[in-house]
């Protein structure tokens, strides 16, 4: 058999098509799982195979989609998992695949901040399987279906700590262009990807190939990478409760060919389709040519969750906002002693707001445990802030806990030339996909001139191509020295950011140390940013919130337009030498002026109302509880804080989400805190009949397994002053019934086409024997129309559940059920 990795991005692969929609034409009942099927019926996933590869397609994904051992635990059959997984590829390979690729598919479990997934745990779970899968020898590895980044990057990085195979991941995007879940774009999942090691990228299912189509453009212009799509059969749609995939073999086979003039090289089908959708993909596609030299995005390209930040390559200069760091702020300090994160996430919305590009997160603090705490914030700021993060600690074991929980592409700061920095540091940037930012110093110290300096960059620079980095991995910091103990220190750094510029690396400076221990330190480092700028500074760790300082970063972007010459910052020394000479005058001595940290001592003077809702906004249920007593303090009626505080910010984070402006991850976080604001205002009421806003009973219905939508929707209901019970999934009617006796309201969901009849009946037996509690259903496969035909209400996201939930516990009571 041909060696894939020959193939990978220099030809069309035709991958298969469905392999659940064709399992289905052989009425497999609901509660067999689908999986064991290799070990009880191969010759049935057999013949599915080979009637994919009579119609052409080279590569056959096993039937292991749901093969971890999470979800054979719900089967009962997880003590087979290595016997499933290895016929999988056993099976595949007998029907005469070109190539075999080993399925992972997404766990259905949610990592933190959004869950309680450990990432260690899940990450054992991958690495399970993907070490069965590689047990077997299959061609490659396929991660897909994700619809979460953090958790299609710990697949990844699991699956390659198992095995040297090529790893595919392949992600799921909604209608809006974003991973439900985490929020993720196409260009940002693939930055995320790349870096930690896939060997190709994509997406499949969720949007037919019309509505996928300019995500593949989006994507391929992100990465180098070969790219890999699988759209389903067109939008479903409900036709007499049964789901149906209007496309047609002819617009899967018109739509590859475009897919392949996007960047894409390998083509399949999902949801819906079959092998003649696979044949028309080889009629159409197979014989066009592979576009060649995509480099992607250039620079040194950081990424969060939800945003990529760029550092050179002609972006404008990046701002790294510099306060999540305790250093002279006593506050800080003390709430990360104290295991608070709400300090945090305020300095993190503040940068935001002020235009930081980038965040640095510094826990180095007297009693605080780093390996405990970064991790953390780390963890609190994914939910906060959309911007990327640069790591910033000296402690090995802290840092790899840190770069390992975090879902995007971080900055690490720093390595140096030392031994032991490059023998830690380089490995860990590789292993996770970081970028470094390099320090020109080594074990014997700062050099004091310009070639000695340069000289550790390059030092640093062999060592990281060795290791396999590359040139956009690495940001050279050529180290500001105060001007008040030496006043050439400056130029010295300015002269090595440029060599570093020269050799074609990015650049950052910590701008503010130049003016410590002088006055007018605002105008000092605006000096001094107009001359770093003009040799080629390419990022600032500065304070955002310092809006002199931000207007000579706007204005060194603009003055550099032209670009940049190896002695053009020559001509901003005068300025630089008329502020500096300024504050020496000003000055009693260096040693005399006080360092001050003015944001530091700021004191927010909103009311305790608007600064409760801020909390809200930003997911501070660390503050939560305090707002919660300041407002009552302030004379507001403990009874009325839920409802003119606590529930009008919750609403507005979910009419912005309505509105696409926030993402499910914010939602999620926001509802953490409105629950223990709720908690706090609880305490000052009266005890009732426990009922709350509303008693609501919620299951996935009988013969579905997927607990995450139904999961989001109960955190909001229960932010919001809820009692909900959790039935679970897999519900049996019995259940659902007994349960609605005691509720205003019945919530059902299913994510299953198969799984609608049981929604329909259950909904139906609570209508005749609970009458009166009205029944709302939703989940993916659920439309508004399939809703009011079988007499149930509808909602099709989370907030809009909350919103319907209330309604209808609105109609119960003035009907006078409860």
């Amino acid at each position: 058999m041909p060696d894939i990795k020959l193939r990978l991005g220099r030809e069309v692969l035709v991958i298969d098509g469905a392999l659940g929609t064709m399992i289905q034409r052989y009425e497999v009942p609901e509660e067999q799982c689908k999986d064991q099927l290799n070990l009880t019926a191969p010759e049935m996933i057999e013949q599915i195979a080979r009637d994919y590869v009579t119609v052409g397609a080279e590569c056959i994904t096993t039937n292991t989609f749901g093969s971890s051992r999470v979800k054979l635990s719900e089967y009962g059959v997880q003590d087979q998992l290595v016997e499933i997984n290895r016929a999988g590829v056993e099976i595949a390979r007998r029907a005469g695949a070109q190539h075999v690729l080993g399925d992972i598919g997404p766990t259905g479990l949610v990592l933190q901040p959004l869950g309680e997934a450990r990432f260690d745990d899940l990450f054992e779970i991958f690495a399970e399987q993907a070490a069965a899968l590689a047990s077997a020898s299959p061609d490659a590895l396929v991660i897909e279906t994700m619809t979460d980044i953090a958790e299609a990057r710990c697949a990844l990085l699991a699956a390659k700590s198992v095995c040297d195979l090529p790893v595919f991941v392949t992600c799921t995007f909604g209608i809006n262009g974003r991973m439900d879940l985490s929020g993720t774009d196409p260009a940002t999942a693939a930055v995320i990807l790349e870096a930690a090691g896939a060997d190709a990228v994509g997406m499949n299912c969720g949007l037919g190939p019309e509505q996928m189509l300019p995500l593949v453009q989006a994507m391929a212009a992100a990465t180098s990478l070969p790219i890999i799509v699988q759209p389903n059969a067109g939008l479903p749609q409900l036709v007499d409760g049964e789901t149906v995939f209007p496309g047609t073999p002819d617009e899967m086979g018109s739509h590859a060919a475009l897919f392949v003039d996007a960047g894409a090289s390998m083509v399949g089908s999902c949801c819906g389709s079959s092998p003649a959708f696979t044949g028309a993909i080889m009629d159409f596609a197979k014989s066009k040519t592979v576009s060649q030299g995509r480099t992607g995005l250039l620079g040194t390209v950081l990424a969060g969750p939800r945003g990529i930040a760029t550092i050179g390559a002609g972006a404008p200069i990046a701002v790294i906002g510099e306060r999540i760091n305790p250093t002279g702020k006593p506050a800080l300090a003390d709430s990360l002693r104290l295991g608070s994160m709400s300090v945090v996430r305020s300095f993190a919305v503040e940068q935001h707001d002020a235009g930081a590009t980038l965040l640095d997160v510094n826990v180095g603090a007297a009693g605080v445990d780093a390996l405990a705490v970064l991790p953390e914030a780390i963890k609190a700021l994914v939910g906060t802030s959309d911007l990327p993060l640069v790591i910033d600690t000296t402690d090995p074991i802290a840092l790899e806990a840190a770069l390992r929980v975090y879902p995007g592409r971080a900055l690490i700061n720093s390595v140096n030339g030392g031994a032991d920095s490059l023998a830690i540091v380089l490995p860990l940037a590789s292993r996770y996909g970081a970028a470094m930012v390099v320090l020109a110093l080594d074990d014997g110290g700062i050099p004091h001139d310009v070639d000695g300096r340069v000289a550790i960059v390059e030092r640093v620079r062999a060592a990281a191509h060795a290791a396999g980095l590359r040139d956009c991995d690495l940001v050279v910091d050529a180290l500001v020295m105060t001007a008040a103990t030496d006043a050439d220190a400056p130029r010295v750094t300015v002269a090595t950011l440029a060599a570093a510029h020269a050799l074609g690396l990015a650049t950052v400076l910590g701008v503010s140390n130049v003016s410590h221990g002088l006055p007018d330190r605002p105008s000092l480092n605006a000096a001094f940013i107009a001359a770093a700028a003009a040799a080629g500074l390419d990022a600032g760790i500065i304070n955002p919130s310092d809006g002199v300082v931000m207007q000579a970063v706007r204005l060194a972007d603009v003055a550099r337009a032209g670009g940049v010459s190896s002695d053009a910052h020559e001509d901003a020394w005068p300025a630089w030498d008329a502020a500096y000479a300024a504050a020496l005058a000003r000055a009693k001595g260096p040693a005399g002026t006080q360092d001050t940290d003015a944001a530091a001592a700021h004191v927010d003077s909103r009311s305790a109302a608007d600064r409760l809702s801020s909390a809200i906004d930003r997911g501070d249920g660390d503050a939560a509880g305090a707002l919660v007593d300041a407002v009552i303090a302030e004379g507001t009626d403990p009874a009325a804080v839920i409802g003119m505080v606590l529930t009008p910010a919750i609403q507005r984070l979910g009419d912005a989400y309505g509105r696409g402006e926030v993402f499910l991850p914010q939602l999620m976080i926001a509802a953490d805190a409105m629950k223990a604001a709720v908690a706090q205002v609880k305490t000052y009421l009266p005890e009732g009949d426990g009922s709350g806003e509303g008693r609501v009973a919620f299951a996935t219905v009988k013969g579905d397994i997927h607990s995450i939508g139904k999961d989001i929707c109960i955190s909001l209901l229960e932010s919001q002053g809820f009692v909900v019970t959790d039935l679970g999934v897999d519900v049996a009617e019995d259940a659902v019934v007994e349960a609605a006796g005691a509720a205003d309201v019945v919530c059902l969901s299913a994510l299953m086409t198969t799984t609608l009849p049981a929604m329909e009946r259950t909904t139906a037996r609570v209508a005749v024997e609970v009458p009166g509690t009205p029944v709302l259903v939703g989940g993916a496969v659920v439309t508004a129309q399939w809703a009011g035909s079988i007499g149930a209400g509808y909602s099709s996201d989370a907030p809009g559940c909350v919103e319907a939930v209330r309604a209808a516990v609105a109609g119960v009571r003035e009907g006078g059920k409860r």
